[in-house]
């Protein structure tokens, strides 16, 4: 078989319909923009999740030295309880990020409260 295609070729009597087998893959700019994307998407979770987590220590170590230093002044700092709106939007690619960051932001707020004992309300 081998050398009746090496005959075809060296004659020039091979089919030129048959075309040799892609290598690489094609990408569409789709596919690329998708990937890009995502992985935006952690590496912006990432540092906004880094940089909360050192926020929520500082105001934890700052909440208690205040209740036990001036405990006046933590009176008056207390925040008053917001309620939460539920809206229905359509759930875009920068919505789910965002609520998908929320999440991850509580749950390392529930964690640094648990690691450094914050026994003052907030």
């Amino acid at each position: 078989m081998l050398s009746y295609r090496a005959w075809e070729i060296k004659t020039l009597r091979a089919d030129p319909s048959i075309s040799p087998r892609k290598l690489i893959p094609e990408m569409y700019f789709r596919h690329l923009e998708k990937i890009m994307l995502h992985l935006a998407k952690h590496i912006i979770q990432i540092i906004v999740l880094v940089v909360v987590r050192y926020w929520f220590i500082l105001i934890t170590k700052i909440k208690k030295w205040t209740a036990k230093k001036l405990p006046k002044v933590l009176e008056l700092l207390k925040k008053k309880e917001q309620e939460v709106k539920n809206e229905q939007q359509k759930e875009s690619f920068f919505r789910k990020a965002v609520l998908e960051s929320k999440s991850k932001i509580k749950r390392i707020k529930e964690t640094v409260r648990r690691e450094h004992g914050e026994d003052v309300s907030h």
